[in-house]
């Protein structure tokens, strides 16, 4: 009995005297794992502008990112930093370009971004802007072979294909040799063509346009912003805070209409769709002269004559 008695008041003594020792290893590995998860917030902020093509907004998260204690000399975020300031810049090139309609060079600066950055959301989308733009307009022009190889291109940046390939398949109707015979068209039907290609080219271009006015506007706040606040702190210089006021109003504004751009889009899409399937769903014709076509039955061509 004695023993067991001493036995438990050597426990009690040992549990008293560890229990400081215990408790201060456990503090350290709790604020590692706070700091950790503060880290990785930063990084996944990053890492995901990163890959819409936001580089203004992803080198800031990864300047938060030093900014941990523990982080401060990060090499990743530091790499990124640099991978973030090069994609600035080629993407205020691009922009420039754009405005200047210099398309060669708008391509090359573009795969430029893509080969910084694979993932480059925003990138892919103005290639496959520009390629089907590119190919509408020589569309327009009847050089159906271009237009078709400019369409395929288009395919290569856009997960949304099925507008492109109703345009690769119709040029590739026109690209057919047809045998000529003397058509009746319903001038009704011609109408309707033209009115729709003039309703999908008139959207699309004021679409572009409002595209072009909101990139070129967003660019010019990119670099005040990079001007005004080279460090991005968030604190706007107060000799700069003007125009950075007056860039990022323009911004917003250009932004705001970025549902009239939808609505320019869906009804280019429908004009384009309509257009398509008149062209597509031909009436079927009315002779008034011979008609030579392939002979379903024998080598050669069949002649018939109808009024």
């Amino acid at each position: 009995m004695l023993n067991s008695l001493r036995h438990f008041i050597l426990f009690l003594f040992l549990s008293f005297a560890l229990l400081p020792a215990f408790r201060a290893v456990g503090r350290p590995t709790i604020i590692a794992v706070s700091v950790d998860d503060e880290y990785d917030r930063y990084k996944k902020r990053a890492d995901d502008f990163f890959k819409e093509g936001k580089y203004f907004e992803a080198r800031r998260q990864y300047q938060n990112c030093l900014e941990v204690p523990g982080f401060e000399d990060d090499a990743y975020a530091k790499e990124q930093i640099e991978e973030c300031t090069t994609g600035m810049k080629l993407r205020q090139q691009v922009d420039e370009a754009i405005l200047q309609n210099k398309g060669s060079e708008t391509v090359g600066l573009l795969s430029q971004l893509l080969n910084l950055n694979p993932d480059d959301a925003l990138t892919k989308m103005q290639l496959a802007d520009y390629y089907e733009r590119e190919g509408n307009q020589l569309y327009s022009l009847q050089k159906y072979a271009d237009a078709k190889a400019r369409y395929i291109e288009a395919l290569n940046y856009t997960a949304k294909q099925e507008t492109l390939m109703l345009q690769i398949r119709n040029c590739e109707e026109n690209l057919k040799p047809k045998v000529p015979v003397y058509v009746q068209r319903p001038p009704k039907l011609i109408g309707l063509k033209v009115a729709a290609v003039a309703v999908a080219l008139g959207a699309g271009l004021y679409a572009i346009n409002l595209r072009n006015d909101y990139q070129s506007k967003l660019g010019a706040l990119s670099q005040i912003s990079q001007t005004a606040d080279p460090t991005g702190s968030g604190i706007i210089s107060k000799d700069m805070y003007h125009q950075y006021d007056e860039a990022y109003t323009a911004a917003e504004a250009a932004q705001k209409k970025n549902g009239l751009f939808k609505a320019c889009l869906g009804v280019a899409a429908v004009a384009t769709v309509t257009e398509l399937y008149l062209l597509m769903h031909k009436p079927k014709p009315r002779t008034h002269a011979l008609q030579w076509k392939p002979s379903s039955q024998s080598w050669g061509l069949a002649i018939s004559h109808t009024f």
